[in-house]
């Protein structure tokens, strides 16, 4: 954990993906500001990782301010894409893998992160609904509202006998995959 930036977190909130709009990695960092704000006792961090694409160069450079503006650069790491091993890692270190698509055709993140035993909270998009098993292996959200995505992300990273629960459920539930 503490080689990926989660050290001293008390939670760990993960991205992986195309830093594009569309996977909506804005919703994170705005999620993590609304948890830092609600729960300024907690030590509470995000990394996202992963390259801009297409439409999409500009996303890091925003993402940065964005932080910035919101007061949480200081608890959120932006990582250039990782190879499969290293992601693997990033799966395992984190409390909670948040998958804010605004479209996704399947879910492969979300079904990675759950066979490395870590819950997902993802939106109600796409084959997301298949890939998650909501209140089971994960949360499902409707829309991306920032409230919403931290009640759900707060409701896993913030509760070890839910998340222990769901992180057992999460392996088991990639493995129909």
């Amino acid at each position: 954990r503490r080689a990926l930036g989660f050290g001293g977190y008390d939670a760990g909130l993960a991205f992986a993906g195309r830093i594009q709009p569309h996977k909506g990695p804005d919703v994170v960092v705005r999620a993590l500001a609304e948890l830092r704000r609600r729960h300024p006792e907690r030590r509470l961090g995000a990394l996202i990782v992963g390259d801009a694409s297409g439409s999409g160069h500009h996303e890091p450079r925003r993402l940065a301010a964005l932080a910035a503006s919101l007061g949480v650069a200081d608890a959120l790491r932006l990582v250039p894409a990782l190879p499969a091993a290293s992601l693997a890692d990033v799966y395992r270190a984190a409390d909670v893998v948040a998958v804010p698509s605004y479209s996704e055709s399947f879910g492969l993140v979300a079904l990675e992160a759950q066979a490395c035993g870590t819950p997902v909270v993802a939106a109600r998009v796409g084959g997301l609904p298949v890939a998650v098993a909501d209140g089971v292996s994960g949360l499902l959200v409707n829309g991306h509202v920032a409230a919403d995505w931290a009640d759900a992300l707060a409701a896993v990273a913030l509760n070890p006998v839910r998340r222990a629960r769901m992180a057992t459920a999460a392996r088991r539930h990639a493995e129909k995959f």
